[in-house]
């Protein structure tokens, strides 16, 4: 097992393979002002709230809080227990996705996450795809750090996740020409374990550009169809042997 390789099991797939879906009973008002969804996403984190210190925390007071639970129960973000709501460690980026898909500004959006909680998302996305999934991957020759990456049949795919602001494109294919190294250097060090590998950048953001030196530039919200498509892709992007 890698350093930071995650563990496949039923309950993360579960978690994951999920899809935003609006009931219509939820008030039209928690699930329109997006900025509602913003201010409770600081206070998701694992663990149980009461109901009573998620509408303190959030500052929205009982009513609204409780139907802001409501939906982010039904999209099944949290756990709800008679007066409480219990947490899991994705639930916070599930709501930021969830926020992205009722319009929320995300530029706001990406001031309420940490590198960790995008970094965390996107392995367990890779996971639920069926890779063998590694967190903050660090390898001591060469010295590199690879945010994420994910190993299925005898495919790297290394991920650059830029989750913070939005990117000119000089700056992209500077990430991408940096990311191209972390993948030479990868396949270098694991030679005879993996055939080759695909550098690529997650971004929170819908840039705009999709390839920076034929390195994909992926918004979170299409990296599962990516996945998908992957070798689809492969006569298109960067691939490094």
């Amino acid at each position: 097992m890698f350093p930071g390789q995650l563990q496949t099991n039923v309950k993360t797939q579960a978690i994951i393979s999920f899809q935003i879906i609006l009931i219509p009973c939820v008030s039209s008002y928690a699930i329109m002002n997006s900025s509602l969804i913003l201010k409770a996403i600081p206070v998701i984190n694992e663990g149980n709230l009461s109901l009573d210190e998620f509408a303190l925390a959030t500052g929205l007071g009982r009513k609204t809080s409780i139907e802001l639970v409501k939906l982010l129960a039904r999209n099944e973000i949290g756990y709800v227990d008679s007066d409480s709501i219990n947490f899991n460690q994705l639930d916070k980026m599930r709501t930021a996705m969830l926020a992205i898909k009722l319009g929320i500004d995300v530029e706001a959006l990406s001031k309420t996450l940490s590198w960790k909680d995008f970094e965390l998302l996107a392995a367990n996305i890779l996971d639920a795809s069926g890779y063998v999934a590694h967190h903050s991957l660090r390898l001591k020759k060469p010295r590199i750090e690879i945010d994420v990456a994910g190993i299925k049949d005898g495919m790297a795919l290394l991920i650059d996740c830029k989750h913070w602001k939005r990117s000119s494109t000089s700056e992209m294919k500077r990430f991408a020409s940096m990311q191209i190294k972390r993948a030479e250097a990868f396949v270098r060090a694991k030679e005879g374990q993996i055939r080759f590998a695909i550098p690529a950048i997650l971004t929170l953001h819908l840039e705009s550009i999709t390839f920076a030196d034929d390195v994909p530039v992926i918004p979170i919200i299409k990296f599962r169809s990516f996945l998908n498509d992957v070798h689809g892709y492969l006569s298109e992007i960067k691939v490094v042997h």
